[in-house]
C-alpha cells in the first residue's frame, strides 16, 4: 500500500513539474545588465546602463523596466511602489564608471556597476564567497504572501569571475 501512495506522489508530482511553464527570457538589449524574476508570476524586471560614450550617465546611470508577460510582454515603467518598495535602487558613484547600488528591498546585498575593459557595462557581486558577473535573479517567495511577500531564498545566476564558468548561487533570505 506505501508503494501506491509513493507511486501516485511522485506521478502527481512529476506531472505538475510538466504542466509549469519555464519564465521566459527577455531580450537583451547591447545595455543589459541582470533581470529579476519571481516565483509569483513571469512578470520581469530588467536593468540596464545609461550610457553615453562608454560612460554612465551621472544622474541615472542604470534604467529599470518591467516586462508584463502576464499581459502579453508589454514593456512598463516601474509603479511608483514597485521602485520604492522592491526593485529600485539606491546607488552611489565610487569613482568614474563605477557605482556601488542595491535593491531598494535588500539594502545589504552590494553589488557593483562597472564598465570592463571591451568596454561592456556589468554588475559585479560576491555569494556564498563566489564572485561573480551578475546575469539574473530569481526570487523564491513564501506561497500564500500577497501584499507584503517574504522571500524564502534568491537564486543568484551568473559568470564565475576566477573560473569564467556559469554559476548559480542560492542564497537563503533570514528575517
Amino acid at each position: 500500500m506505501k508503494n501506491i501512495y509513493l507511486f501516485l506522489l511522485i506521478s502527481i508530482t512529476t506531472q505538475a513539474q510538466k504542466t509549469q511553464k519555464p519564465h521566459p527570457t527577455p531580450e537583451k538589449s547591447q545595455n543589459h545588465l541582470f533581470y529579476i524574476q519571481h516565483s509569483q508570476n513571469h512578470n520581469t524586471f530588467v536593468y540596464e546602463a545609461n550610457l553615453t560614450n562608454k560612460k554612465f550617465d551621472e544622474t541615472e546611470p542604470i534604467k529599470i523596466h518591467r516586462i508584463a508577460y502576464t499581459k502579453g510582454g508589454v514593456k512598463e515603467e516601474l509603479t511608483k511602489i514597485q521602485r520604492k518598495m522592491a526593485y529600485g535602487i539606491e546607488i552611489q558613484k565610487q569613482k568614474e564608471n563605477n557605482y556601488e547600488f542595491s535593491l531598494v528591498s535588500y539594502p545589504e546585498k552590494k553589488l557593483y556597476l562597472e564598465i570592463t575593459t571591451k568596454g561592456k557595462p556589468q554588475v559585479r557581486t560576491t555569494i556564498n564567497g563566489k564572485k561573480m558577473i551578475l546575469h539574473k535573479m530569481f526570487l523564491n517567495m513564501q506561497k500564500g504572501a500577497s501584499f507584503t511577500p517574504k522571500i524564502e531564498y534568491i537564486d543568484f545566476h551568473g559568470t564565475d569571475i576566477e573560473s569564467g564558468k556559469e554559476i548559480k548561487e542560492r542564497f537563503f533570505v533570514k528575517e
